[in-house]
């Protein structure tokens, strides 16, 4: 298939969660800063603060597989990594929703994370930066360049992939596996989600709204959160395995009770409102039974240790309370939609999941 040198503009303007990742990253620096006495922090501080050691994640500390992409050893790092999320977010949260977004930038920072860790194993290198999801963010859109589902320029990506490569074999400090690593999982992981959609055409019967996937996705992360610790202890009676298919199995029957949802009267009302009540459920459930793990992360700031460790109960009941409301005001408009429904917007969403293939 010819591909164009013509399409739409490089640059696009980001989006609301590519503004949430950069502020989380900015935010993260300065903190780390802050604790480090404005100095940029030693290698063992990096540690203390998260980044990825192969030996410590062979250990289990499978958390640093996230919180290193969010450390950044210096401004200048921090600086490129997010003008490039800028760059790049932003068309790909417009292409292909918030929730698959986050989805693909998770994906690729820990499988970027992975292969650092099998490049360096047995060596003494701790890794920090976005580098692995700004990479997957790339591969994506590569992806979707492909497939033919977004009119991106070929000399956007000859600029962008080729920028990529230099800048990670320019230096010693650059870890090319993980840009690698995060590179290949947004480009896999994509062209999985396009299967997937196109799966769902045989069995989803509406096209979700995108607070409705974002709800689906932030119940699927606190569910497991909330599970992944009892898997262990199951091992005797239960394998793990069995544990984790149980728990696709039921993520999947409300995914399709949100889609009976949508297709009813009043069910764009209903589905998100139904979803903000499952949320906080869950969330008060993994604060108060999972706040003893955290506290020891949390020793380093003694006003959070004393607000969340020492008032388990109030913690729990004010992490419920944040995320029903927080959903309810994420999902507002539709809310509002749905109670005025007079019976089409179950149609229209019916009508695209039958006309739109794919992603």
């Amino acid at each position: 298939m010819k591909r164009s040198w013509q399409g739409q503009g490089f640059f696009e303007q980001p989006h609301a969660f590519t503004y949430l990742l950069i502020a989380a990253n900015i935010l993260v620096f300065a903190l780390v800063l802050s604790l480090n006495g404005g100095i940029v922090p030693s290698p063992l501080g990096f540690w203390k603060a998260g980044g990825l050691d192969p030996e410590a994640t062979a250990r289990g500390e499978y958390w640093r597989l996230v919180t290193y992409a969010f450390l950044h050893g210096g401004v200048l790092h921090l600086a490129a990594n997010m003008l490039c999320l800028a760059l790049w977010g932003g068309h790909l949260e417009k292409r292909m929703g918030a929730a698959y977004f986050l989805i693909i930038y998770a994906v690729s920072i820990v499988v970027g994370g992975l292969l650092s860790g099998a490049a360096h194993q047995g060596q003494k290198i701790l890794t920090v930066g976005a580098s692995g999801g700004i990479s997957g963010i790339l591969g994506a859109l590569f992806c979707l360049w492909i497939l033919g589902k977004i009119e991106l320029t070929a000399r956007f990506f000859v600029f962008n992939i080729g920028l990529n490569i230099v800048i990670a074999a320019s230096g010693l400090h650059i870890d090319w596996a993980a840009h690698l690593g995060g590179f290949t999982a947004g480009l896999v992981a994509c062209a999985v989600m396009d299967l997937v959609e196109r799966a769902n055409g045989q069995w989803l019967r509406c096209k979700f709204p995108e607070p409705v996937k974002l709800s689906l996705l932030a119940l699927a992360l606190a569910g497991a959160a909330l599970a992944a610790p009892a898997l262990p202890a199951l091992a005797p009676t239960v394998p793990p395995a069995a544990g984790v298919v149980a728990g696709v199995l039921v993520f999947a029957l409300v995914v399709k009770g949100m889609d009976q949802l949508l297709s009813l009267r009043h069910g764009l009302a209903i589905a998100p409102f139904s979803l903000a009540l499952l949320n906080a459920v869950v969330v008060l459930a993994l604060v108060d039974l999972r706040v003893d793990a955290v506290c020891p992360a949390l020793s380093a700031i003694p006003f959070a240790l004393d607000a969340v460790c020492a008032h388990r109960g109030l913690a729990a009941a004010v992490a419920a309370f944040i995320v029903l409301f927080g959903s309810l005001g994420f999902s507002r408009k539709i809310i509002e939609r749905g109670m005025r429904d007079l019976g089409f917007h179950a149609a229209a969403m019916r009508g695209e999941r039958s006309r739109k293939v794919g992603l």
